[in-house]
């Protein structure tokens, strides 16, 4: 919260904010402050580059203090004395003490007297409402700040684990390649029993099958995503676009593994990959 004052009023500023691909300012002010609205988006673009930022202003007159002024129309009650003489002469009235029978009577008349409530702000108000913002968006900043040095734990931490299960993975490819290549030689043989059949080219259909289904460059590309996510947390900017593409590219790679999976324990690895992926995307919704 932000808070300034004027010689007149107390000026409170608050802003709540919360994370999205785009810059959405909602403000929610009082009739009198709308003009500054361009004024003090200036103010919320130097601290925040995407999300929805809602402004709450309230404005207090101090204590004994009196806004209200009597405002006189003095043109228009001059046209309405003018109007009073002509109309005295049309009937041939008496109008020697034209002052006396005027003044009162002009005075009553619409919109010669009005009371002003003061609610317009002056210059003295606009300066205090642009330094509550400031404080307002320092305090969100600080905030932010704090926020920030939990998330940022987080996901260290559950890029760890996604590491950890990348090896994991890494152990179990080669039982894996294994396992295709000893059930595509049996079900090979199944198939051509009592014929005269070609070793070599039986061999090579084999090999051929199992390199298709190999993950070596899928896993190769996952710690090389793990590595570029890594870094983007050391970023001091928003990075938070960047961190969602790569969680994305991160979903994509253990998919196709769980696709190529031969045996139910690399399956079980890829379920418990893809629960951290998924929890890196819910944190990462919170990154600038």
């Amino acid at each position: 919260m932000g808070k300034a004052q004027s010689t007149q009023s107390v000026i409170e500023v608050s802003l709540r904010a919360v994370n999205g691909r785009f810059l959405e300012i909602r403000f929610h002010l009082p009739r009198e402050f709308v003009p500054f609205e361009s004024e003090l988006k200036k103010i919320i673009n130097e601290f925040y580059d995407r999300g929805t930022v809602d402004i709450f202003v309230s404005r207090k007159v101090k204590p004994g203090v009196s806004l209200a002024q009597v405002v006189v129309n003095k043109d228009l009650a001059k046209k309405y004395h003018a109007a009073y003489l002509a109309i005295a002469k049309e009937i041939k009235a008496d109008v020697k003490n034209k002052l006396h029978f005027s003044v009162e009577s002009i005075a009553r008349m619409p919109d010669v007297i009005r009371l002003d409530e003061g609610t317009e702000p002056s210059l003295e108000d606009k300066k205090a409402l642009l330094v509550a913002m400031k404080k307002a968006c320092e305090a969100g900043d600080k905030e932010r700040l704090r926020e920030g040095a939990g998330l940022y734990a987080d996901l260290e931490k559950l890029l760890k684990s996604l590491h950890a299960e990348v090896e994991e993975i890494n152990s179990v490819r080669e039982e894996a390649n294994q396992n295709l290549l000893t059930r595509l030689e049996q079900k090979l043989k199944a198939r051509m029993s009592g014929v005269e059949i070609d070793q070599a080219r039986i061999s090579q259909e084999v090999v051929i099958q199992v390199e298709r289904s190999d993950i070596n460059e899928e896993l190769m590309r996952l710690k090389e995503h793990i590595r570029n996510y890594q870094d983007l947390l050391k970023v001091k900017e928003p990075v938070g676009k960047k961190l969602d593409f790569y969680t994305q590219e991160l979903l994509r790679e253990v998919n196709t593994i769980g696709s190529k999976s031969s045996v139910s324990k690399l399956t079980q690895i890829v379920v418990q990959a893809k629960t951290l992926i998924e929890r890196l995307r819910e944190q990462v919704q919170n990154v600038e």
